[in-house]
């Protein structure tokens, strides 16, 4: 979709452990639930019916698991369409989700690199800070400041690269900062 007026970028979110531990506490979530099912059972009903219906709750556990556990995979496009950044999140290659639709890039205040910039994060005007990206210790994060008619005034923190940022130079050339060590 890359051309003189539109670009994409796709970054995934690094797995860490966090991540990890997320993925046992969903597995285990789903499938204590089916246990403490299945034992309140045996003790309700029949051992007949006990055997019958615990395939039904395992297997229910292992579908509500491989469903939850996808959003722990996650992957984050940014594209810039005429002008306007849209921010999606794709949850382990299988659904999308809108995070930010349609934000007019000349109309953000600032763009400019984040590990110089961190402490604009802080300024009593920023509602609320978006963190969509692969961690905060890549190197390649930016910051963009903008307004939303919903949420006030947002801060975003996200992955890019030189062509991206270029772009956003062209649509907003007075607040946007282009640094030249980009590591993609």
């Amino acid at each position: 979709m890359d051309g003189p007026n539109s670009i994409e970028f796709t970054m995934k979110k690094k797995e860490d452990v966090k991540t990890a531990v997320h993925r046992f506490w969903i597995f285990c979530a789903c499938f204590m639930t089916a246990a403490a099912i299945i034992a309140v059972l045996a003790f309700a009903v029949t051992p007949a019916m006990v055997v019958m219906f615990t395939p039904a709750l395992l297997v229910g556990a292992g579908v509500a698991w491989w469903y939850f556990k996808r959003f722990t995979r996650i992957e984050y496009e940014y594209v810039i369409l005429s002008g306007e950044l849209s921010v999606s999140a794709i949850y382990d290659n299988r659904s999308r989700r809108d995070l930010i639709k349609g934000a007019k890039i000349s109309d953000m205040h600032k763009i400019v690199p984040y590990h110089t910039n961190e402490p604009l994060l802080n300024a009593p005007e920023i509602r609320e800070v978006l963190y969509y990206c692969s961690d905060l210790a890549n190197p390649d994060l930016y910051l963009a400041i903008f307004d939303d008619s919903k949420k006030g005034r947002i801060a975003l923190v996200f992955n890019t690269n030189r062509k991206f940022m270029q772009i956003m130079k062209f649509y907003n050339s007075l607040n946007a900062i282009v640094k030249n060590d980009f590591q993609f």
